[in-house]
């Protein structure tokens, strides 16, 4: 627990030294705060969300689910690429995060017993929102899709 707790303050040090939070752009942010946990790695990202229409927490949210995500694809999956794609349809944010990794099996996945807390924690982010979590995993890679409704702040032109 201690590790994941270390690992949680390095990366919002970082982000904050980085100034991702500030970023007005999510695409731009999300690229920002993967840099440092995907060298090496071919990473897309096209996060078609209006930064301006989410809340600081909500935006903290994304960062931290997708950056998980994406170094669980890298460190568990070896993943050699990674897809991350994101938009609002009808007020519910979409996004998911793609791999070509080795994928796993979901019913048999580590978790906070096991020491093992990634999973778990972005469970317990997404039940803030109302939002789902589903994972589409097979030898030739992985696909986690986030749905969280209700999280604009204010509706768009205003």
């Amino acid at each position: 627990m201690l590790a994941s707790c270390r690992h949680e303050l390095r990366s919002c040090l970082w982000d904050l030294r980085t100034r991702t939070f500030e970023e007005r752009d999510l695409t731009e942010a999300l690229t920002q705060t993967l840099a440092p946990h995907l060298t090496g790695i071919q990473t897309h990202v096209q996060f078609s969300v209006p930064r301006s229409r989410l809340s600081e927490s909500t935006v903290h949210t994304i960062l931290k689910i997708v950056r998980e995500l994406a170094v669980n694809a890298l460190r568990h999956g070896h993943a050699h690429s990674i897809r991350i794609v994101g938009e609002m349809t009808d007020g519910t944010l979409h996004f998911s995060v793609s791999d070509d990794g080795c994928g796993f099996d979901v019913a048999a996945v580590p978790g906070p017993r096991d020491g093992h807390f990634g999973l778990q924690g972005i469970r317990e982010r997404l039940r803030k929102y109302g939002g789902t979590m589903t994972i589409d995993a097979t030898a030739s890679g992985t696909r986690v899709a986030v749905s969280m409704p209700h999280v604009l702040e204010r509706e768009e032109g205003t």
